[in-house]
Order: structure tokens, then C-alpha cells, then sequence
């Protein structure tokens, strides 16, 4: 049989700093004696489920990784569902946290296959911001739905739009990757068109959204080519269409993170499914442009997109005067 409880305390004594840390914790979280603990930490006597689990949730420890599952199978864990308003805070929040943990580690790469433009960058900006989270509640929200209400009127409490911005600074200071497509655009241009079609947005909105748009592409072009802390890596790859998958590297650990639903996640720690999915992204970059080392290429894959943001403009006025 195999030793899962010294797999988890060994795990534990990695993430509580030591030995001593991990008996404090366990005395204020399990309501164990001093003697207690440490027998449970030298295995002289077992750890319960339940108190496994609280040792594992209070560190953000995963329990797949204290085992060896089948070969066709692995252990997949779901950050919370977005329904509301509050959920989408609670989203921010865990994002926030999650990305503070690891700014700082300089072994760490954040690399993502975007399908969509990643939130991060809607977030600098006053309309774009406001309508990315109009449009995610309307799509997630069921009561938000059925209100016929316009982005007009539409107002985000002060708190979540401060935790948005918050996101994407933290963000800003993270060694990222992304590999983008011709399309990776799409979506969110089609966003606007859906609901100005609506006439849930007027065309003055619109267009201001727009122009934020060619704002945002227009810094993260710039960063791109800039070698500050947390510059980005763009990728361009235009042979597959990404999934908005997140793959998280540094020193000795692997988080892949697999969308499911919107802007909801599962995520694994799984040694086998982690090193699968490396090794197939690897074959993606190198299949890839890096667009920070080719001018032209650069200015081909974003003056594509300024285009396409153009046309739209054009088709919201002419919509407008019909």
C-alpha cells in the first residue's frame, strides 16, 4: 500500500515553511496537542480524511498530487461557477490571489492559448471593461438575462470594477506567453455587434468601445516588443484555434487549467496529463511566429486586426443612418 500520508506531509512541510509552522497550524486548525501533531506529521499515527482535507484546502494543495492514478485516469479539480455578480467577484478575487502568488517567482511562465482576447486586457479601460462584464452576465446571469437592461444603464459596483483593474495589473507584472491567431479577435468584435443588433447598446457606446479596442491593441503591441519585467511573449499561430487553455510552469511544478464553461475552469496537478500537454504546446510555439522578433510579421498581425476593428465601425455608423 501506498503512503499517501507521508506524500501529504511532505507536501504540507514544503508549503508551511517547515516542521514547526505546520504544528501550529495544526493545533489551531485541528484542534490537535503539540504531541498529536508531531505524531501525525512522523506517521506514528494516522491523519483522518477530514483532517487531511482541511490541511490540504488551508494550503491550496491538491490532493491528486499525493498519488499515482490509473493511466487513463486524473484527478481534475473546478474553480468555482460564475452565475452573478457576486461569483464574478469571487472570480477576480481567487485570480488576484492566484497571480500574486506567482508574480514574484522568477522561474515562472504563464503561458496561454488564446481563443479570445485575454480578460486581463479589457480591464484597463473604462468601457471595454464595463462592457466585457455587461456582456459575461448576460451570458451567465439567468435574472441578469431576462431584465431587458441596457449597457446605458448598466452600472458595475465600484468594488468589482476596482478588483478588474487590480486583475490586470498584477497581470501586467507576470512573464506571460500567449499564442493568438487571425481570429483570437473575433468574438469580441462580434459582442458588440450582437448586442448593438439588439439595441442593448447605442452606436455612440459602441464605437467608443471600439476605439478602446485599437487603444488596447495598440499597448499590448507596444508591449510586445518591450523588455520590462512581465513582458509578454506573443505568439501567432494561425494552423490551430486555440481553446483558452492556462499553462503554468515554475521550478519544479505544472498547473494546467482547462476552460469548461465561459469563464469557469478545471484544473490538474497531474504529473502525466501536465507533461502531455507541455510537450504538445511545445510543438504549437514551435510551430508558431514570434511576433516580438519579426517586424513584419508584427505589423501584419496587428495592422489585421486595427482593419477588422475599422470595419466595424463602419458597419455600426451605417446601421446607424439606415
Amino acid at each position: 500500500m501506498k503512503n499517501y500520508q507521508k506524500n501529504l506531509f511532505e507536501l504540507l512541510l514544503k508549503e508551511s515553511g517547515g516542521k514547526k509552522n505546520l504544528v501550529d497550524i495544526m493545533i489551531d486548525k485541528l484542534a490537535l496537542s503539540n504531541d498529536t501533531a508531531y505524531r501525525r506529521i512522523s506517521g506514528r499515527s494516522h491523519i483522518t480524511l477530514n483532517e487531511g482535507i482541511s490541511l490540504a484546502s488551508h494550503f491550496g494543495v491538491s490532493l491528486d498530487l499525493i498519488h499515482n492514478s490509473a493511466p487513463n485516469n486524473a484527478v481534475l479539480n473546478k474553480i468555482h461557477d460564475i452565475y452573478n455578480i457576486d461569483d464574478l467577484e469571487m472570480y477576480f478575487d481567487s485570480s488576484i490571489r492566484n497571480l500574486q502568488k506567482v508574480k514574484n517567482n522568477p522561474d515562472v511562465e504563464f503561458i496561454y492559448a488564446a481563443k479570445d482576447i485575454p480578460l486581463f486586457y479589457f480591464m484597463r479601460f473604462e468601457n471595454l471593461r464595463k462592457f466585457k462584464i455587461y456582456a459575461w452576465l448576460k451570458l451567465m446571469d439567468v435574472v441578469f438575462f431576462s431584465q431587458r437592461i441596457s449597457f446605458e444603464d448598466f452600472e458595475i459596483p465600484e468594488k468589482i470594477s476596482q478588483k478588474a483593474i487590480l486583475l490586470s495589473e498584477v497581470y501586467n507584472d507576470v512573464n506571460s506567453t500567449e499564442v493568438w491567431s487571425n481570429v483570437t479577435i473575433y468574438t469580441l468584435l462580434e459582442q458588440i455587434i450582437y448586442f448593438h443588433q439588439l439595441e442593448s447598446i447605442n452606436t455612440e457606446n459602441a464605437l467608443k468601445i471600439c476605439e478602446e479596442i485599437t487603444e488596447m491593441l495598440t499597448q499590448i503591441e507596444e508591449e510586445v516588443i518591450s523588455e520590462k519585467k512581465g513582458s509578454l511573449k506573443l505568439y501567432q499561430n494561425d494552423l490551430l484555434i486555440m481553446n483558452n487553455s492556462v499553462f503554468i510552469r515554475f521550478s519544479d511544478q505544472k498547473m494546467l487549467f482547462l476552460p469548461y464553461n465561459i469563464l469557469s475552469y478545471y484544473y490538474t496537478l497531474d504529473e502525466r496529463v501536465c507533461g502531455n500537454y507541455e510537450k504538445s504546446l511545445e510543438l504549437i510555439l514551435k510551430n508558431s511566429e514570434l511576433l516580438s522578433a519579426n517586424n513584419k510579421a508584427r505589423h501584419i498581425f496587428f495592422n489585421k486586426m486595427y482593419k477588422k476593428v475599422e470595419e466595424i465601425k463602419k458597419m455600426l455608423q451605417t446601421y446607424h443612418q439606415s
